[in-house]
């Protein structure tokens, strides 16, 4: 979280008054626990005395060192505080929205960002957030919009191209997804998910020889990462190679016997190479892992074929 400069004119009248609270609430946070510091600083409504935005500083600050104790409810405290006292408070709704992520409150976080988006269209943290946020609950279409924002204020921040790569790679827009990851690894040429990315989306466009090499430079970077050991026995899969790309997969599951996709692959591979009882053993382990895949009665179908 960002620090603050509380004041930054001359103190005098209601700015000597926030001082004396600062100082009051740091000592009791320095002497008592975080819940007696809370009911000795209660919220002040608001008056012809004491209208000054400045308070809802103090609560972020406050708040912020909630957040440090990962008491998240009693932030959301504070911070709805700081926002009654200065609703155009942008670092107040950041905190409150990424509190409501984690929180899995996502409806909230959004309002919260696109709140400071009113006040300020260009922040580019905020849309890349929103952004992100978008696209972890399913709506493409705005995840872009938003990402692609937050590129034209961020232009050489390669993790914003990757982010939109994965997007259009999972829509299988696999040349947008070719675009966005290539300019993720030039200007980050030791990005290694995103050469594998870039592997994946030629492997999807029948450039193997450059997925090959893309998966070798993911590989050369992080050479125990399951995922780019998939990819590279997705490429040999692609190749028709399948005793090479029975070899990777296996490889990947050693590194991380959690990822469930991977037995899918290791099972497709092993169909057609002619191994069944290999095949039938690892469609039925990815069906135990990921029961209720979007792709599960047509596995279940393939797995009643070879059982016959």
């Amino acid at each position: 979280m960002k620090k603050f400069s509380l004041f930054k004119k001359p103190l005098c009248g209601t700015s000597i008054l926030l001082l004396l609270l600062v100082v009051f609430a740091v000592s009791f946070f320095k002497i008592n626990s975080l819940d007696n510091t809370a009911s000795a600083f209660p919220y002040i409504a608001p008056s012809k005395y004491n209208e000054d935005y400045r308070y809802a500083k103090v609560y972020v600050m406050l708040a912020e060192t909630y957040i440090s104790h990962g008491d998240y409810n009693k932030a959301k405290e504070f911070l709805s505080t700081a926002i009654k006292y200065d609703p155009s408070n942008k670092q107040a709704r950041i905190d409150l929205g990424l509190i409501y992520e984690v929180l899995n409150d996502y409806k909230s976080a959004a309002y919260q960002y696109e709140e400071i988006l009113k006040l300020d269209p260009d922040n580019r943290d905020v849309n890349y957030y929103l952004g992100l946020l978008y696209d972890k609950t399913g709506h493409a279409d705005k995840a872009i919009q938003y990402l692609e924002k937050a590129i034209k204020l961020m232009p050489y921040n390669a993790s914003i191209y990757y982010d939109i790569g994965v997007i259009f790679a999972r829509e299988t827009d696999y040349t947008k997804a070719l675009y966005y990851n290539q300019k993720a690894v030039n200007l980050k040429p030791d990005f290694a998910e995103a050469y594998n990315n870039l592997c994946y989306a030629q492997t999807n466009t029948g450039l193997y020889t450059e997925a090959l090499n893309n998966c070798k430079k993911s590989l050369d970077l992080n050479p125990n990462s399951a995922p780019s050991l998939d990819s590279m026995g997705f490429v040999y899969f692609g190749m028709k190679n399948y005793q090479k790309a029975i070899e990777f997969y296996q490889k990947a599951i050693a590194i991380n016997s959690e990822i469930g996709e991977i037995y899918l692959h290791l099972a497709q591979a092993c169909e057609k190479a002619g191994q069944k009882n290999e095949a039938i053993k690892y469609y039925k382990k990815y069906i135990e892992m990921d029961p209720k895949a979007s792709n599960i009665k047509e596995i279940k179908t393939v797995l009643n074929t070879l059982k016959k």
